[in-house]
């Protein structure tokens, strides 16, 4: 039989799981008033961060109920778990789920197979973390993506500033994510910082109008040297 699942939340998440689980799940989605269907193996619940423990605590403790949010712990009562997919989620953007690693965490060994069973589903690779371990594996995901998102940002805005073509950006925009996973980023990085390459870093500052950027610039260069001494 097909495991039958609930989904509270119609954003980017909840809409990716809606689209990769339908083909071999029934699937239903909810509101965050409505209650989950009868005899559902699952309810996940994919809504802002914010709101995960209160909509959790409002399906009752009979229903298994897991969130989806990295940085929430998971609820201490009934019957409760994590299905967190460790990815960067875009409505309208295809998503290839084999290439979702997926970290649960479960109250039970019975929880913990449905968990496992939707992740084979969606193709993804499974890890089991605990909430302590998935809350400081979240703080890497944000260096590594959200952060370093904000600096193509500021660079596609200083590049449009000065009437420079961002597309020569986009090589080495690709490239650094590959060296980094197959060098590891210490050996991967490059720079005037790691060469101790003050004229050049000053040179830089000079160029940059923006005192915030500025500052963000000579933080990192000073990070990046002592890491490199």
């Amino acid at each position: 039989m097909r495991i039958k699942v609930d989904i509270v939340g119609k954003g980017n998440v909840g809409h990716h799981l809606y689209e990769g689980l339908r083909s071999h799940c029934d699937v239903h989605v909810l509101s965050r008033n409505e209650l989950p269907r009868e005899n559902v193996d699952c309810v996940l619940v994919a809504v802002p961060d914010s709101m995960v423990l209160k909509v959790c605590a409002g399906l009752g403790d009979d229903v298994f109920v897991a969130h989806t949010a990295g940085a929430v712990e998971m609820p201490g009562v009934g019957r409760r778990g994590v299905f967190y997919p460790l990815y960067s989620f875009t409505k309208g953007t295809p998503l290839d789920w084999s290439k979702v690693p997926m970290l649960l965490e479960a109250t039970g060994e019975d929880e913990l197979k449905v968990l496992e069973e939707l992740a084979r589903a969606l193709g993804s690779d499974i890890f089991h973390l605990n909430t302590a371990q998935r809350e400081k594996l979240h703080v890497a995901a944000v260096k590594v993506n959200n952060f370093t998102n904000h600096l193509y940002t500021l660079a596609f805005d200083y590049a449009q500033e000065n009437g420079l073509p961002v597309e020569v950006l986009y090589p080495i925009i690709r490239q650094g994510p590959e060296k980094a996973i197959s060098l590891g980023p210490h050996s991967a990085q490059t720079g005037p910082a790691k060469r101790g390459d003050i004229t050049t870093i000053n040179k830089h500052i000079e160029h940059i109008s923006r005192e915030d950027v500025k500052a963000l610039y000579k933080m990192l260069s000073d990070s990046i040297s002592n890491w490199h001494k």
